[in-house]
């Protein structure tokens, strides 16, 4: 069996993208193809495998799987790419999707069509006090999937490969959870990197941003709106009072076929 694939990223979150949207999608693992296809060295390479699907009433349905095989619930950057993939086959530049989050909503910001905002939702804290995990301070937020946040003074290039599958490994996370750390650099700047749940380390994350941002507000430590630097470029966060917006740039890098 034959199947098409175009690879698209956002400041480096990378996925390969299967476009549904006319037939239902075969029979087949995603699971596992996601494992193969998201191997950097022997395959096409990603942080995973993204299904962009109808769904009737919305604007379609994307469901993720991540390179290690696991199911993810949200990915702010890939819901992105699918945004931009959308406008290019409609013209449309409002978007509701579908994810196993919950309903989304989706601008696309130019004529391009490659710079996008996305509604991530409401995030809250799963418990109002702090944690120390492995040394690290933090919060639990949910946006969607599950953040570890911490905050710290310095940001070696190292620090999310290192501390990252550490914190996550914790026996108090049954299942896992993403990581984000976090080094403020003004009240309307901050800099990030990630280790995620099924993926490791990542050039950027969506949810991961969205919920440091909402962190770093609730704390008294950012305002509203603010620039945020991850390792694959930059993004814009905004806090409505209730739900966090991301707003970036995504790239189109290629397309081709894969038989299974």
């Amino acid at each position: 069996m034959k199947l098409n694939f175009f690879k698209m990223h956002a400041q480096g979150n990378d996925y390969i993208y299967f476009d549904f949207l006319k037939s239902n999608p075969p029979d087949i693992n995603y699971s596992k193809l996601s494992c193969i296809l998201a191997d950097r060295h022997f395959s096409i390479g990603g942080d995973g495998i993204v299904l962009i699907e109808k769904q009737n009433g919305f604007d379609g349905k994307m469901t993720i799987f991540n390179a290690d095989g696991s199911e993810g619930k949200m990915c702010g950057s890939a819901l992105r790419c699918v945004t931009s993939y959308l406008f290019q086959q409609t013209g449309k530049k409002d978007f509701l999707i579908e994810t196993a989050s919950g309903l989304k909503k989706c601008f696309v910001l130019n004529e391009a069509g490659d710079e996008v905002k996305v509604n991530l939702g409401t995030p809250f804290f799963k418990q109002e006090n702090q944690l120390v995990v492995n040394g690290f301070p933090g919060y639990l937020v949910n946006i969607g999937n599950e953040h570890f946040v911490t905050f710290v003074d310095e940001l070696p290039v190292e620090i999310a490969r290192t501390a990252g599958p550490r914190i996550q490994n914790e026996t108090l996370f049954p299942d896992g959870i993403n990581v984000d750390f976090v080094r403020i650099r003004s009240r309307r700047e901050a800099e990030l990197r990630f280790w995620e749940r099924g993926s490791g380390e990542t050039l950027a994350c969506g949810t991961g941003t969205g919920a440091s941002v909402f962190a770093g507000i609730q704390l008294g430590f950012l305002d509203n709106k603010i620039d945020v630097i991850v390792p694959g470029g930059h993004i814009k966060a905004e806090f409505s009072g209730q739900d966090i917006f991301l707003s970036g740039k995504v790239s189109y890098v290629f397309s081709g076929s894969i038989e299974i």
